[in-house]
């Protein structure tokens, strides 16, 4: 993996994602669309350029401790069920190949997470399987302690991780 930091840090408009995903298959920045200027749309990008790279989009993990924090309430009447090949955990990663061992995740933003957001401000990272956090494209996080909410979502704060396999 060839470390790519972003160019644009700016709420919202950031460039992490970019940085994080040339970063996960050796590219330089300017050969990876710039994912948040698609907005919404961002995946389609993302499927094809792993798609020519030799590899698939299969899924993502959801950390299930991030999703009881946005709903809060879902809980107080009914049991949230989760599939279980969805959720992060050890066990689910394990079993995933990524791009050399490693996989694009998301975290909490360390500057820009509040509650005033409702916990909606993420940053692209780049994890191994073990959920450490091998590569934060922002340099200025390089003495980060621990993101946002760490404690209480667990595997290293990270809220979701995105299975991009090579192809079979």
């Amino acid at each position: 993996m060839i470390k790519i930091y972003q160019t644009i840090v700016d709420k919202g408009h950031g460039n992490c994602m970019q940085a994080a995903i040339a970063s996960l298959f050796d590219l330089s920045l300017n050969d990876v669309p710039n994912f948040i200027e698609y907005k919404d749309g961002w995946f389609s990008p993302l499927w094809e350029l792993s798609q020519n790279l030799g590899y698939e989009y299969q899924g993502m993990l959801h950390n299930k401790n991030y999703n009881k924090l946005l709903h809060p309430t879902a809980d107080c009447f009914k049991v949230t069920k989760f599939h279980k090949k969805s959720i992060l955990n050890l066990t689910n990663l394990k079993n995933e190949v990524g791009v050399n061992g490693l996989f694009f995740a998301s975290v909490l933003s360390p500057k820009y997470c509040s509650l005033n957001d409702g916990f909606h401000s993420t940053h692209a990272v780049i994890i191994d399987k073990k959920y450490n956090i091998v590569h934060d494209p922002n340099p200025e996080y390089e003495k980060l302690i621990k993101y946002p909410l760490a404690d209480l979502l667990k595997y290293n704060g990270i809220i979701d991780v995105l299975l991009i396999n090579p192809k079979l």
